[in-house]
């Protein structure tokens, strides 16, 4: 093809080129073909691979792999007691903090995760049907997170009573601090209790004391992963999804009838999709009402999506009664519709109210917004009967 048009071009000048023309031509069109695909096919020209440096992010399980270019040298980089903690600058998606050389967050797409488990929990809280709560002073615990992002997000609601904070590695909030906007000054905060401990053994020295919050949000890491040969890693915040944890978040929560967050995995691995279904039978069977499993779109999280569980503390709820066509689904926490598919519509919320304190919020949101809290239960239908059914069956992904 570009033979033919180089022919057409000869002719055009009535073959007046010589060898030498040609040879000139054709070397201007390799450095034009050069410069367009450096500029087009590459999110980075110009620049040398000793500058870069790839963060991959390996789903063995499925085969996929997630990479992100990040400009070197690093911001800072340390080895706490812990982990590695770095942070580096990238062109489109800002600063980006590692731990262990696996991306936490980045400066644009943190809003997405962090805004969804903030405020989510507080709006529930606050607007389900009953009595006006939103004079209450709220008390509210941070399981993780050393980032501060969803605890700057929490202190823009004006009824926040008191945070307590913690976190395993005081190095994480350190960097953060000193590194990202919104962790400058988040500590400083006199509502803000900051713990540098482990969040499980504070839960249960909370529920032993009898001490109890309105909303638990529990920010950990994955759990697990899954190598190539099928076999299991379990990871250290494997701790914070067993049961017995479970059960003493709901003690901390109940006498308030408060709400429980907690990052809840990607439905895309059948793994993590298996232990989502898991996850909510076992809230349910701790006590947990309006379990429900929602979604979030952030491109730097590997598929692409990250999901959350929200439970509300309650007793049985009368208008959630199921009818005796859905016995085969778990129904007892949720209203079911003609298809006896879950009714995620939240219908016992204020929506008016809600809208009400989203405007009253003291900073504005990149991501979270009424309308978008409704419409994170809204899955795909094959995720949805698998989170939702009873059956064993829906436990073979």
């Amino acid at each position: 093809m570009v033979g033919v048009r180089i022919n057409e071009i000869l002719n055009r000048v009535g073959g007046k080129l010589g060898k030498i023309s040609l040879v000139r031509m054709l070397i201007l069109a390799s450095l034009l073909v050069s410069r367009f695909f450096a500029t087009n096919g590459s999110p980075l020209p110009n620049r040398t691979s000793e500058s870069i440096r790839r963060i991959d992010e390996e789903e063995e399980e499925i085969g996929y792999i997630q990479t992100l270019l990040l400009n070197t040298p690093a911001i800072t980089a340390r080895n706490s007691t812990y982990q590695k903690v770095e942070v580096y600058d990238s062109d489109h998606f800002g600063k980006v903090l590692l731990l262990d050389d696996c991306l936490q967050l980045t400066e644009r797409d943190a809003p997405h995760y962090n805004e969804m488990l903030a405020h989510v929990p507080v709006m529930e809280y606050l607007f389900s049907a009953g009595e006006d709560k939103t004079l209450d002073p709220l008390e509210i615990l941070v399981i993780g997170g050393g980032d501060g992002y969803v605890v700057s997000e929490l202190l823009k609601h004006p009824n926040i009573g008191a945070i307590d904070h913690v976190d395993l590695d005081g190095d994480v909030i350190d960097v953060s601090k000193h590194n990202f906007h919104w962790a400058a000054s988040v500590w400083d905060n006199q509502k803000v209790n900051l713990v540098v401990g482990d969040g499980a053994k504070f839960v249960q020295e909370q529920a032993e004391r009898g001490k109890s919050y309105h909303v638990i949000i529990q920010d950990a890491s994955d759990p697990f992963w899954i190598r190539y040969d099928g076999s299991v890693v379990i990871l250290p915040s494997h701790v914070l999804y067993e049961e017995d944890h479970f059960h003493r978040m709901h003690r901390l929560l109940k006498e308030k009838n408060g709400v429980l967050m907690f990052q809840a995995e990607t439905y895309n691995i059948p793994s993590n999709l298996k232990e989502i279904a898991k996850w909510r039978r076992t809230l349910l069977d701790i006590g947990f009402n309006r379990v429900r499993y929602g979604t979030i779109a952030i491109s730097t999280y590997p598929t692409g999506q990250i999901g959350f569980f929200v439970s509300h503390a309650i007793g049985q709820i009368q208008e959630n009664i199921c009818d005796s066509d859905t016995s085969e689904t778990s129904c007892h926490d949720l209203g079911w519709d003609l298809r006896g598919n879950p009714d995620v519509s939240l219908p016992w919320i204020d929506w008016q109210q809600l809208s009400q304190q989203f405007d009253s919020l003291t900073g504005k949101t990149q991501y979270y917004h009424p309308r978008i809290h409704r419409s994170s239960f809204d899955l795909p239908l094959w995720v949805e009967e698998t989170i939702y059914s009873n059956s064993e069956n829906s436990l073979n992904v």
